[in-house]
């Protein structure tokens, strides 16, 4: 399967391309859409190998039954519509239509082909919410590689999975392969300690952590403690705990993606000065 549906003129051999994709082992994927979509099986068959052509109404729950975001929504009705007109004239509207939605998303492409590193602008964007971060790594985890595995694991709606995995692949932080399975990109994220990002960062992962104190589970740990200490001793903690972040960090390097974890470290003094 090709990386992205704007790569396709032809929304019968995407379709065909998805639904294979989507299979993973298990079959009637085309029942499941039929269903979805109010038709037999038998008639998506009919479709994606012959010359009848789905209506835009079952073009929009096919949209969603492939939780397309917004742009990929549009561009997928353009593209049934192109195949139904039935003059050269009305195809070529749509058709215009078409390339003007594949030039947009390939300029973005192209401007962020060679980026290492991403821009402030996208900074901000990936740092508005926790999922941006979750999606990024958790798609090198088994069962994770898909939206539906991705929306699954992390309880947040397929369309929001949709919609981080759009961005996260146009800034090269996220790819697919050539089953169309998602995986990490190229594009790499550093966060300096002076970003104007950075408390952001934090924020949003310590609410993670405090509601996931809701949550009985013998696999996490939470540990708080106020303590009085000398200045310093006040150092040496830190020195431990700086050196306890590299030992994680040697272990991770080397670990296999089976799961997704989260670790947060505060050490900080109570005095509130000036």
């Amino acid at each position: 399967m090709k990386s992205s549906i704007f790569e396709y003129s032809d929304y019968k051999k995407y379709l065909r391309e998805a639904l294979k994709a989507r299979m993973e082992g298990k079959r009637g994927e085309r029942s499941r859409l039929a269903l979805f979509i109010g038709c037999h099986t038998a008639y998506v068959s009919q479709v994606l190998n012959g010359g009848a052509h789905f209506s835009l109404e079952q073009g929009e729950r096919i949209n969603r039954f492939f939780a397309h975001s917004k742009e990929q929504s549009l561009f997928f009705l353009f593209l049934i519509q192109s195949a139904r007109a039935g003059t050269a004239a009305l195809r070529a509207i749509f058709d215009e239509q078409i390339y003007s939605l594949k030039e947009k998303q390939f300029v973005l492409k192209d401007r962020l082909e060679f980026k290492k590193t991403l821009t402030r602008e996208d900074q901000a964007t990936f740092y508005s919410s926790w999922h941006y971060g979750a999606i990024h790594v958790l798609v090198s985890v088994p069962g994770c590689h898909t939206q539906r595995g991705l929306s699954d694991y992390l309880g947040i709606p397929i369309q929001r999975v949709t919609e981080v995995l759009q961005f996260l692949q146009g800034i090269g932080l996220v790819a697919r392969d050539e089953r169309g399975h998602f995986k990490v990109g190229t594009t790499h994220i550093h966060l300096e300690h002076n970003s104007p990002m950075i408390s952001k960062h934090h924020t949003n992962w310590r609410l993670q952590a405090m509601q996931s104190l809701d949550q009985v589970s013998t696999r996490d740990l939470h540990y708080s403690s106020v303590i009085t200490a000398s200045r310093a001793d006040a150092d040496q903690i830190r020195e431990i705990l700086v050196g306890a972040i590299e030992r994680i960090r040697a272990v991770v390097k080397d670990s296999r993606d089976e799961d997704g974890f989260c670790y947060t470290i505060d050490f900080f003094g109570l005095a509130k000065h000036g």
